[in-house]
């Protein structure tokens, strides 16, 4: 496992002439040394040695941290699903960092940087989305930290059915629980959002409180590792506006309305409420067509509902449904 994973491909001439030329630079900086102190011109070697095993240990740290090396190294655990402008790129130690392209695969044991917001797919089920600015290292299949700004963890019931999706910040471990919550990380400070489902936190030293669980509608602040305040925050709102720009895409073409309606009202964090039983009758019999590509989940709604006899109207923390002569005009 270990040649595998050490596996390097043979170094350029390139980089062969870069590395020769930073010896010899340095090797001739302190024979310079040497010679304004009047050391015997025998003992110029040991400085050559030691410039030289620098370099050499130089470039075996950079072996071992997967810098130079093999383009497939790590597993699989995500894959690049969009992104906006200018997009997203792998940073890499003392190179340039890579641009990536939409349909990349994301590998462990790498760091990524959202230049643009993007979407994420994970390899178990379920999605990250990743604000603009924002750095995610990858430690597994099932589990990220985040390095600096803000992500939100979309895991529907049933996804990771196998290994609990976690996600680390310096306050702990964040573990789902059927769940979606937002996690960013500002001037070194954690704050946990948890919209639907649950989250369990495990403090970073795993001693001091023990597990805790968090529930949906609740906002967390953390000051380092300790828990600083925690208070109730709406699940549909601006501080969740965010993530809807980089929703994942729902087929509506065949499918009835009352899937899409069930999808907006979870993607908005919202409650669906069905009025009345025309309504009902409506939302299970009327099968969509076409597509809501590149909307957002209420801008979808607005524009899939306009085609139906069916009317909505958003009363706080709800997408109430009804027949068009007992609903209110949309807002």
């Amino acid at each position: 496992m270990l040649r595998t994973g050490l596996h390097a491909n043979p170094l350029s001439a390139e980089a062969m002439a870069r590395i020769r030329a930073a010896t010899e630079a340095e090797w001739r900086a302190n024979l310079e040394s040497t010679a304004k102190v009047e050391l015997p011109s025998r003992r110029w070697w040991p400085y050559a040695a030691a410039a030289s095993l620098f370099a050499l240990a130089v470039l075996g740290g950079l072996l071992f941290m997967g810098q130079i090396g093999r383009p497939d190294r790590g597993e699989p655990a995500a894959h690049l699903v969009r992104f906006e402008a200018p997009g997203v790129v792998e940073v890499r130690l003392l190179r340039t960092d890579t641009n990536l392209t939409e349909g990349a695969v994301l590998r462990s044991g790498r760091t990524y940087r959202a230049v643009g917001q993007a979407l994420v797919d994970l390899a178990d089920g379920g999605n990250l989305r990743v604000a603009s600015g924002s750095e995610v290292e990858i430690l597994a299949k099932d589990e990220v930290r985040l390095v600096s700004g803000e992500l939100y963890v979309d895991i529907p019931p049933g996804a990771h059915a196998s290994s609990a999706f976690i996600a680390r910040t310096a306050a702990g471990a964040f573990r789902h629980a059927g769940t979606q919550f937002a996690l960013a990380v500002v001037q070194g400070e954690t704050r946990l959002r948890v919209r639907e489902g649950s989250v369990h936190w495990l403090p970073a030293d795993g001693e001091s409180t023990g597990e805790s669980l968090v529930p949906a509608g609740t906002e967390v602040m953390f000051s380092g590792r300790t828990k600083a305040v925690e208070r109730p925050i709406g699940t549909s709102g601006n501080e969740w506006d965010w993530t809807s720009k980089t929703t994942p895409d729902f087929e509506i073409d065949n499918r009835p309305l009352g899937d899409f309606l069930a999808w907006v009202a979870r993607e908005s964090g919202r409650k669906l409420v069905v009025a009345d039983d025309q309504a009902r009758r409506q939302v299970t019999t009327i099968r969509m067509h076409g597509s809501v590509h590149g909307l957002t989940p209420m801008q979808a709604l607005s524009a899939v509902m306009a085609t139906t006899e069916l009317r909505y109207d958003l009363p706080d923390g709800q997408i109430r449904v009804s027949f068009a002569s007992e609903s209110a005009a949309p807002k």
